[in-house]
C-alpha cells in the first residue's frame, strides 16, 4: 500500500517557544524549557534535532513514498531549512509556510513571497504557539483577515493545531468565508477535542464540519497521547474508525508527526494503526488514506 505522510518535523536544532519560554536542543533528545531540561525525543536522537536525511531514512525503511514538512512556532522557524531539503529531495518532500500571522499585513506579505518563491506552500497554525503571546487572539479576528485573504487569493491549504472549544467555532467561521482555502484539522481536531476538560461533543461537531464542507480535511496522527496508552492504540483506533463512518474516506489523511510520536511508538506501528488497525475500513479506502487524498490535494501540478 503505498503511504504518504503530510505532517512531519525536520529541524536543524530547536530554536522555539512554549509556555512563554524559549525551548533550545540540548543531546541524547532532550530540550531545555527555560530553565528546566525535559526529553522531547528518543535518546537515539544524539543532538537533540531532526534532520531531512534522518526523515528519508526513516520513510525509506517504512515504505513511505512522500512527506509534508510541518512548521510550527513550537520547535521554531525553519523555512530556510525546509527549503534546503525540499531541492535536495524534490521528488520527496514538499513543505508548509509558516509566518507570525500576528503580523496581520505584514504576515500576507511574506506568505505572498512564498507563494510566488514556488517552494514553499500552505500555512500551519498551532493555537497554543502562535499565540501564545496574546492569548486572547482568535483566529477569527479582524487583524488576521490580511492572512486569510492571502491564503483564499492563492488558493493555499492551512493546516490547523486547535486547542480551545473557541478555535471550532472559529473553523466554522473560516470555512465559510474564505471557500478557496482548503483546511485540513490536524490530530483528529487536537487539545480542543482531546485535551483535559474539553467537552465530549466537541469532537462530534469538528467531525461534522468536516462532512459538511467539502474545503474542510482531517489527519489521523498523534490520537494515542491523548489517552496515554499502549500500542495497539484502541482507543485511537475506535477514534478514527468513527470517523470514517462519519465523514467517508475521502476526507481523512494518515500522518505520522515524526519525530515526537517515536516517544509513543516505531513509525511502522505509526503507519499500522490505520493499515492494520482499522479493521472496519476496507483496503480500498485505506489506500484513499493512506496516500490517495494526500496526492490529489498537494501533489496534482
Amino acid at each position: 500500500m503505498k503511504i504518504i505522510d503530510i505532517h512531519a518535523h525536520v529541524y536543524e536544532k530547536i530554536a522555539g517557544i512554549t509556555e512563554g519560554q524559549p525551548m533550545s536542543s540540548t543531546a541524547m533528545g532532550r530540550v531545555t524549557v527555560g530553565n528546566q531540561e525535559r526529553q522531547l525525543l528518543p535518546p537515539s536522537f544524539e543532538y537533540s534535532r531532526s534532520t531531512g536525511e534522518m526523515l528519508i531514512a526513516h520513510m525509506d525503511w517504512c515504505g513511505i513514498e512522500k512527506a509534508l514538512l510541518m512548521p510550527n512556532p513550537y520547535y521554531g522557524y525553519h523555512s530556510r531549512y525546509f527549503v534546503e531539503n525540499i531541492l535536495k529531495y524534490p521528488d520527496r518532500l514538499k513543505g508548509v509556510a509558516l509566518v507570525d500571522i500576528l503580523k496581520g499585513e505584514k504576515a500576507a506579505r511574506e506568505l505572498s513571497r512564498y507563494y510566488d518563491d514556488g517552494i514553499l506552500f500552505g500555512m500551519k497554525i498551532e493555537v497554543n504557539s502562535t499565540f501564545q503571546c496574546a492569548p486572547e487572539t482568535r483566529m477569527s479576528d479582524d487583524k488576521l483577515t490580511p492572512v486569510w485573504d492571502c491564503c483564499n487569493q492563492y488558493r493555499q491549504p492551512v493546516f490547523l493545531h486547535m486547542f480551545r472549544t473557541e478555535d471550532i467555532e472559529d473553523l466554522k467561521f473560516l470555512t465559510k468565508n474564505y471557500p478557496d482555502i482548503v483546511f485540513v484539522i490536524c490530530h483528529m481536531g487536537a487539545d480542543s477535542c482531546f485535551g483535559k476538560g474539553m467537552p465530549k461533543d466537541n469532537y462530534e461537531e469538528v467531525l461534522e464540519i468536516v462532512k459538511q464542507n467539502k474545503n474542510v480535511y482531517i489527519d489521523t496522527s498523534t490520537v494515542p497521547v491523548y489517552f496515554e496508552e499502549e500500542y495497539p492504540w484502541t482507543s485511537s483506533v475506535r477514534i478514527i474508525e468513527d470517523c470514517y463512518y462519519r465523514v467517508g474516506p475521502e476526507k481523512m489523511m494518515w500522518a505520522s508527526d515524526y519525530p515526537g510520536m517515536l516517544n509513543h511508538g516505531t513509525m511502522q506501528q505509526l503507519i499500522n494503526l490505520v493499515v492494520t488497525g482499522c479493521t472496519h475500513i476496507p483496503d480500498s479506502h485505506k489506500e484513499l488514506i493512506m496516500a490517495e487524498n494526500a496526492r490529489r490535494l498537494f501533489w496534482n501540478n
